[in-house]
């Protein structure tokens, strides 16, 4: 199978990744330059048809990765047109286009969140979302969205995950953990490579609509025993998790869009938030990686890229 991926990110790198590893070719459209490992690199723009058309040739689906920065007026200004021509194209060719998906469509149902949940956005961002959601469904194009929880995972960073920047990396440092929300309250957490697995699997399920799917998210976990589990994991004294005041994001957000989005989606951190298993575990046989070894194993990575000794003799099942 050879496909397109517009954008290399966190999702689209990995992607790349697996699909080789799978046998499968991939070009990537980039609106940048640079190479890509495991895939054919093509410079150009998800919103230009043209673009498109010409990268999407002999490809068997597409797997639009593009993201922008977290802000829901960029989002609104961004990714619905580029979504449109990504799924007029795909319409065009007759080959399927899989997205990965956040929660904030879902709202407070992200409490306890299943394929057949209702669109409820409770912010700005899950407001963005849910139109998406919506335009896909209403869209000829066969579509497929993967939903994923908060990510971690070999390519993730730590700007860009909240649970690796805010918890794992200092608690796998010996440093206190400042956490959002409440320490305490189970928080789903979808490994990267169990999404791209889901996005790739998901290929042939992708129907006229929009087909909504689940990655395989394991057992949601709070941040404090995620704090500890990263301290245990380096070897480090495990220390008490500390709550960031919500008063910090929202003074913050007068000056960065970031904190004010922070602020707006704080609802996912103050209650639960749990993913149950949806069609690809249920019919496909999918499983999420356990906690414990995708821990261990980022934390071999995390060693072997600084240099600094790592030991997992304490258990952080």
């Amino acid at each position: 199978m050879h496909t397109l991926i517009t954008g290399a990110g966190q999702i689209g790198s990995q992607l790349a990744l697996d699909l080789e590893a799978a046998g499968h070719t991939a070009t990537v459209l980039l609106r940048g330059n640079g190479a890509v490992a495991g895939a054919t690199v093509r410079s150009g723009d998800a919103g230009d048809r043209d673009q498109l058309r010409a990268a999407a040739v002999g490809a068997s689906a597409i797997f639009h990765c593009i993201h922008t920065s977290y802000s829901a007026k960029t989002w609104r200004a961004e990714l619905p047109q580029r979504e449109l021509a990504v799924m007029d194209v795909a319409a065009e060719l007759g080959i399927p286009v899989v997205f990965p998906e956040s929660v904030y469509a879902f709202g407070r149902g992200a409490r306890d969140l299943s394929e057949t949940s209702p669109l409820a956005p409770a912010s700005p961002l899950g407001e963005v979302r849910a139109e998406l959601l919506a335009a896909r469904a209403a869209h000829p194009a066969r579509t497929a969205s993967v939903i994923a929880s908060d990510l971690f995972g070999p390519t993730a960073e730590a700007s860009t995950s909240v649970v690796l920047g805010t918890v794992l990396t200092p608690a796998a440092a010996g440093r206190t953990a400042w956490v959002m929300g409440d320490p305490d309250a189970p928080h789903a957490i979808t490994l990267i490579p169990d999404l791209s697995r889901a996005m790739i699997a998901a290929v042939p399920l992708a129907t006229s609509g929009d087909t909504v799917l689940m990655a395989p998210t394991a057992e949601a976990r709070s941040q404090r025993s995620m704090a500890r589990d990263g301290a245990r994991v380096t070897g480090q004294r495990v220390r008490p998790v500390r709550r960031i005041p919500t008063a910090v994001f929202a003074i913050g957000g007068l000056f960065s869009p970031m904190a004010r989005e922070l602020y707006h989606q704080r609802y996912l951190w103050n209650a639960p938030s749990v993913m149950r298993p949806g069609r690809l575990e249920t019919e496909l046989g999918q499983r999420p990686t356990p906690w414990d070894q995708a821990l261990a194993e980022w934390a071999r990575q995390t060693s072997a890229t600084s240099g600094a000794p790592t030991t997992s003799a304490t258990p952080v099942a």
